[in-house]
């Protein structure tokens, strides 16, 4: 199973965010991070929707985490920015052909197999993945 560059991400801003105490920025988390702007913004927007980030505009204001690290699921983020996980044509949304529908065993079999990674996903949380992980460098204020 391959999962798209949005969650990949979605995992490292959620990571980085939970490194401070202080608020984020989406400049300072496109530094840090290597990324783009536009996708920090998209998925940063995205992430606030699913209830995983604040956001706060203005003086004082910035990205936070808006649960606690322990509370949030990997498994569950990846299935906000993956939320169809066709990993065949016959599980997205859109329609397709195929010369075995309406009785296929294969769509089943993939069907489990994409809730099974997500369920392995969400054995872990933020906070234990972040316990195996080196912090990054944080920036100094002002540079």
């Amino acid at each position: 199973m391959r999962l798209s560059q949005a969650s990949d991400f979605a995992l490292r801003i959620l990571m980085a965010t939970c490194q401070s105490d202080d608020p984020q920025t989406v400049g300072g988390l496109t530094e840090r991070l290597g990324l783009a702007q536009s996708h920090v913004m998209k998925i940063v927007a995205n992430l606030a929707r699913g209830g995983y980030l604040e956001t706060t505009r203005g003086r004082g204001g910035g990205i936070r985490l808006a649960r606690d690290p322990s509370e949030i699921r990997i498994g569950e983020v990846v299935r906000l920015m993956e939320p169809d996980l066709g990993v065949v044509a016959c599980l997205r949304p859109e329609p397709a052909t195929c010369a075995f529908l309406p009785r296929c065993a294969l769509k089943g079999a993939m069907a489990r197999a994409a809730e099974a990674f997500v369920d392995s996903l969400n054995t872990q949380t933020l906070e234990t993945i972040l316990e195996g992980t080196q912090l990054a460098s944080m920036p100094e204020v002002g540079q």
